[in-house]
């Protein structure tokens, strides 16, 4: 039996577009490897805008920028899925100024709760965060479990959403201004190799209202 569309535009899912294998086993494990030796350098993630702040109850997870040899790689396989991930979510097509990227761990008992990308964004940027992209990775055999990504509707009720499993060496692309969460992790044995890794990738485009006031 076929679900009717919510009439309500509010009460529909954001598109989404999800890609399989998108990195290969080859990368993926250099991935893990330097997840593994960076390990000590892995900060506890903030929330908020600006220079962000520590909050238990909304956000646990810690976080690394530094890909090293690995962020040329990985910054030109997101770019490369740009075109096809505008095309098929029906986004207006907007000039990629940078790829903002940072690699996730999520262990045993981590979440971000309900939130949107450009909410964190910092008043009066140059650029703004137009589409995110998500790359989930992990050891095998697989250590950890939860952590699905929720994708929520628009209304504020959050009745309507859907979960996405984090599979190995799968993106999952969406608008910037989707609400959505990640699911707390259970990750029994509590070691970091065995957490649930991710790469967030925000794709940025010039802000227009800076154009505006700088004209």
């Amino acid at each position: 039996m076929s679900v009717k569309e919510p009439s309500n535009p509010f009460d529909r899912i954001p598109p989404y577009r999800i890609v399989q294998d998108f990195l290969g086993n080859d990368l993926i494990e250099r991935l893990l490897e330097h997840a593994k030796v960076r390990e000590p350098e892995f900060v506890s993630t903030k929330v908020g805008n600006t220079e962000g702040h520590l909050d238990t109850e909304v956000r646990i997870s810690r976080v690394l920028p530094d890909f090293g040899v690995l962020r040329t790689e990985l910054e030109l396989r997101f770019k490369g899925a740009m075109p096809e991930a505008i095309a098929g979510l029906r986004l207006t097509p907007f000039e990629l100024i940078r790829c903002e990227i940072e690699l996730v761990a999520h262990n045993d008992g981590a979440f971000y709760k309900r939130h949107i990308d450009t909410q964190t964004e910092i008043p009066n940027a140059e650029t703004q965060r137009v589409l995110t992209g998500v790359l989930y990775f992990y050891a095998l055999p697989k250590g950890f479990s939860g952590g699905q990504l929720r994708l929520y509707s628009c209304s504020l009720s959050g009745e309507n959403f859907i979960d996405i499993e984090p599979v190995r060496d799968q993106l999952v692309l969406f608008p910037a201004w989707a609400p959505h969460e990640v699911l707390p992790v259970s990750c029994p044995s509590g070691e970091f190799a065995q957490s649930r890794f991710a790469v967030n990738c925000w794709y940025r485009r010039a802000n227009p209202h800076q154009a505006i006031a700088h004209e």
